[in-house]
């Protein structure tokens, strides 16, 4: 085996944030992690303790073969903090014709309960950039048993949806549990600014905007028209405090989203999703994406109001991570940071 592995499948072998990498699984680490998952077989799909003749068996055999593959099955790194392996996991059971794959990370057993969050959200990220960016594959899920809800938190803040439950899927102890699935996509939204819309973009906008089942839920609920609206969409050049955006996916229009300006970093955020996209996740993936931009425009903080009685918008607040501030007659308020 190469002392320095490297996957032919790749176009980057190396994924870096600061002090921390991933880099192909090394051959070195292999007892390292075989300790570890010793240690925490409890939440692994692995049925007996592993000695060494099965570590060693499994690399020269099964990992050895993993480089030279034009379309591994699975794709493996040792996760570094300066240079010293702490963790490994990778891309498992990948399928190379639907383009999708389950994640699999394990971390040093002395690690798992104070600095859990942090390397599970940083290897999340760089992970992503293998599956999206280098593979081009279009979804990426994690399969685990209901036994660490620390880790779904997680998930959830790096934006994959909790998927799916299997009731009763796995014999732990004597006691069935379930299975959790949370998943990613690799969609691609098109976020467009209202002032660099197209005519039609802009009537589609106001279409939507017009819509009973929409406006019904609005602080200002009364129908615009188009020379109103295109008056308004005047007004935006210019403007820093007031920022409106068409998000579009394969040409069609998700929804919108406007913020304004309440000084010292604090932004009131508005959000309007295209009824045929609801229950799909769509609205909190698209939104997921633009909450990772706007601390770059010096937003700290969004607020947002809604009605009492929307309870589809409440939950889905709370889901985002917004939380409540006070309310009145008329709304619950909202605030999240970023």
């Amino acid at each position: 085996m190469n002392n320095v592995p490297a996957y032919i499948c790749l176009k980057q072998q190396e994924r870096r944030i600061g002090n921390h990498a991933l880099v192909p699984i090394r051959y070195d680490d292999r007892f390292l992690i075989m300790k570890w998952r010793n240690e925490q077989i409890y939440h692994l799909r692995q049925n007996r303790p592993l000695t060494e003749d099965d570590q060693q068996r499994y690399f020269d055999t099964v990992v050895n073969r993993l480089y030279d593959n034009p379309h591994p099955d699975q794709i493996l790194f040792s996760y570094l903090e300066k240079g010293a392996c702490i963790g490994y996991g990778g891309l498992v059971h990948i399928d190379w014709t639907d383009r999708h794959a389950e994640i699999s990370f394990i971390m040093d057993t002395r690690l798992e309960s104070d600095h859990f969050a942090e390397h599970w959200s940083r290897y999340l990220t760089m992970l992503r950039k293998v599956a999206f960016d280098d593979l081009g594959l279009h979804k990426i899920y994690t399969y685990a048993f209901d036994l660490r809800p620390h880790l779904y938190t997680m998930l959830e803040e790096n934006g994959f949806l909790r998927e799916a439950t299997l009731r009763e899927h796995c014999l732990f102890n004597g006691t069935y549990k379930d299975v959790v699935i949370h998943s990613l996509w690799n969609d691609t939204y098109e976020v467009v600014d209202y002032t660099d819309c197209t005519l039609a973009q802009h009537r589609e906008i106001l279409a939507l905007r017009n819509q009973d089942g929409v406006r019904q839920w609005m602080v200002h609920p009364e129908l615009i028209a188009e020379d109103a609206h295109l008056s308004f969409v005047k007004s935006l050049q210019g403007n820093k405090d007031r920022l409106y955006y068409a998000v579009y996916k394969n040409g069609e229009l998700m929804g919108t989203y406007n913020l304004s300006n309440e000084g010292n970093g604090i932004w009131e955020r508005g959000i309007i999703a295209a009824p045929a996209t609801q229950g799909k996740g769509e609205t909190e993936r698209w939104e997921r994406q633009l909450l990772t931009s706007l601390p770059q425009r010096g937003i700290k903080t969004l607020t947002a109001k809604v009605k009492h009685e929307n309870l589809r918008s409440l939950r889905y607040h709370q889901k985002l991570g917004f939380v409540e501030t006070h309310r009145d007659n008329d709304n619950i308020y909202f605030k999240k940071e970023l």
